[in-house]
């Protein structure tokens, strides 16, 4: 968690940054178009900056000759000290940001003057107290997002709204999930082709995942598709086509489970999302099975731990690809797709870039789901691998958990060799940033029964630092 201080001190930083770019935000004025802000190196209109979750900006103004000479231009508190884990946006010269549910007005969006730090509006969602105690893991928000003349937010009570950038107005507000299943929103909603997509958490809590499509005018639901259940809940059809033949059957979201446990089965989506403009495709990862206990749930418990790849027009599936199939220790994989193209064995390639949480760098064909390639960038054992044939990932069985037992050095933990935080990639160094941990853990599986709204864990874990001693790294 970062303390108010420091969280302060971190946007100021971004607002003289922003202030001194400001001659240069003028050539986007009045553009309402998400493709042409993102070509404006002086706007960040997502809180991935752009579709292919690069987070990269060809602003060159601040480099090494001059970086220690950056001083503080101004601060702003957004009035709570729990995480701040929303980065914020900037629109023609305005900066929003978001703040966590924590505080005398949770989930409170700001517009700030991003030269001043001067306040323009603000608005109190004030969502249902009751959700507070439902949320698995901190009540944080991720962020905002931008489109024609419009700012979106999520709150941790599972309203999406549709707030006026000029002013503050709340033009429209739909509520998506039920926080008495522990349902609860966390993720920065992102806006692709008039639709604002948005995923829930609450995986430990048995929940059902799903990821919907909001139109962004009205606010009404154009599609949702589950993670778990059969194929027409989880909009799969006939131009779905996986990549590896274990992938390939009918209502394998409800066959690879026991008896209606993918009811209950987790999956949940509260990462990142990327979209191809050119293969008009949506990328997302789904989170770990309910519950950790994987004794209670035999089979490859599709499609938890599974990227997705989407029509975003309709929903449908056109490929996924399931990354840890019964998945053993809380490995979620709803990390960041980096959409990149590569040359590979000498031929270019349309890839995206998935660093999994269970330790390994994935290189996956971003228009068919084959895993090109997938090493170890973190310390692992329990795993041995990835065989590229099957698409499978190697279990070791040593660090397989038994009921009732403690299982010592699981590396990585359950939080992966990298959790929700974001990587970065640069096309001019031809590098991607990556910020991640360095935990092992012990582990121990014990019976946990399924109650609405309550915790659905089945497992106690103890975490520390792998070998070496530290427990975090950043890697290019």
């Amino acid at each position: 968690m970062v303390r108010t201080r420091l969280r302060n001190a971190a946007l100021a930083w971004i607002a003289m940054i922003g202030a001194s770019l400001h001659p240069g935000c003028a050539s986007a004025q009045g553009v309402g178009d998400l493709a042409a802000r993102m070509k404006d190196a002086g706007q960040w209109p997502m809180a991935a900056r752009d579709y292919a979750n690069t987070r990269y900006s060809e602003l060159d103004q601040i480099n090494v000759s001059n970086a220690a000479q950056l001083q503080l231009a101004w601060t702003f508190s957004v009035g709570a000290d729990r995480g701040q884990e929303a980065a914020p946006i900037i629109i023609d010269n305005t900066m929003y940001v978001v703040g966590p549910y924590d505080g005398p007005y949770p989930n409170r969006v700001f517009a700030l003057d991003a030269t001043s730090g001067e306040l323009k509006w603000s608005y109190a969602p004030r969502p249902e107290p009751a959700a507070k105690g439902v949320a698995c893991c901190d009540v944080v928000n991720r962020g905002l997002a931008y489109d024609q003349g419009k700012i979106f937010l999520n709150t941790l009570d599972d309203h999406t709204v549709a707030l006026d950038a000029k002013t503050g107005k709340e033009l429209w507000h739909t509520k998506l999930g039920e926080i008495n299943l522990g349902e609860t929103i966390t993720m920065a909603p992102v806006v692709v082709k008039g639709k604002v997509l948005v995923g829930n958490s609450g995986g430990e809590l048995g929940v059902r995942g799903w990821v919907s499509a909001l139109d962004e005018d009205t606010g009404a639901i154009k599609w949702r598709a589950y993670a778990t259940g059969p194929d027409k809940d989880v909009l799969i059809g006939d131009d779905f086509k996986p990549f590896y033949d274990s992938l390939k059957g009918k209502d394998l979201g409800v066959k690879t489970w026991p008896a209606d446990r993918w009811q209950v089965g987790g999956g949940t989506m509260w990462g990142w999302i990327s979209y191809d403009p050119e293969l008009n495709l949506i990328y997302y990862g789904t989170a770990n099975p309910s519950p950790w206990n994987a004794n209670q749930r035999s089979g490859d418990n599709l499609w938890s731990t599974t990227i997705f790849a989407r029509d975003p027009d309709t929903g449908q599936a056109k490929w996924a690809y399931q990354i840890n199939p019964h998945d053993l220790f809380d490995h979620d994989e709803v990390n960041e797709n980096v959409l990149v193209d590569l040359p590979i064995n000498g031929t270019a390639r349309k890839v995206l870039i998935h660093p999994g949480r269970n330790g390994y760098m994935y290189v996956i064909d971003r228009a068919t789901g084959e895993v090109l390639s997938a090493d170890a960038y973190d310390h692992v054992n329990s795993y041995k691998g990835v065989d590229l044939k099957t698409g499978r990932i190697i279990p070791n069985e040593e660090k397989t958990p038994i009921l009732g037992q403690t299982i010592n050095d699981i590396c990585p933990a359950a939080p992966g060799a990298k959790d929700w935080q974001p990587s970065a990639w640069s096309p001019r160094t031809k590098l991607l940033y990556v910020p991640h941990q360095h935990l092992c853990m012990n582990f121990k599986a014990t019976e946990v029964g399924y109650i609405a709204g309550t915790p659905f864990n089945g497992a106690s874990v103890d975490m520390y630092a792998c070998p070496g001693g530290y427990r975090g790294e950043f890697m290019a």
